[in-house]
C-alpha cells in the first residue's frame, strides 16, 4: 500500500498543481517575452532617459512611478490569467506573461 486512506484523503482535497505553460510557436514567444520585457526592462529604460535627458532627482521619480506602474499591470496580468488555485505561489513577470499569452492569445 503506497498511501493511506488520509493520504489519499488529502490527494483528492488538494488538486495538483499545474505547471507554467510552455510557449509552442515563434508568435507566442515573442509576445510572452515581449510583455516581459514591458513589466520588467521597460521601467529601467524610461529611467535611463529620464536621467541622461534631465536630472537625476527626476530619474528617481520616474522609476519609482514607473514601476508603480509596471507593478499594478503585472497584478492585474496575474488575476486575469493564474489559475484560482495557484495565485498564493510566487510567479517571476517572465512566468505571469507565460500564463496571461497562453491564456489569452496561444490557446
Amino acid at each position: 500500500m503506497l498511501f493511506s486512506k488520509r493520504d489519499n484523503d488529502l490527494i483528492k482535497e488538494y488538486p495538483a498543481i499545474e505547471n507554467t505553460p510552455i510557449m509552442i510557436g515563434v508568435r507566442c514567444k515573442l509576445l510572452a517575452y515581449g510583455l516581459f520585457f514591458g513589466l520588467a526592462v521597460l521601467p529601467l529604460l524610461v529611467t535611463l532617459y529620464v536621467w541622461l535627458r534631465y536630472d537625476w532627482v527626476f530619474a528617481i521619480g520616474a522609476l519609482l512611478f514607473s514601476y508603480m506602474i509596471s507593478t499594478i499591470v503585472g497584478s492585474k496580468l496575474r488575476l486575469g490569467s493564474l489559475p484560482i488555485d495557484q495565485r498564493e505561489r510566487n510567479f517571476s513577470s517572465l512566468e505571469i506573461a507565460k500564463w496571461y499569452v497562453s491564456k489569452n492569445f496561444c490557446y
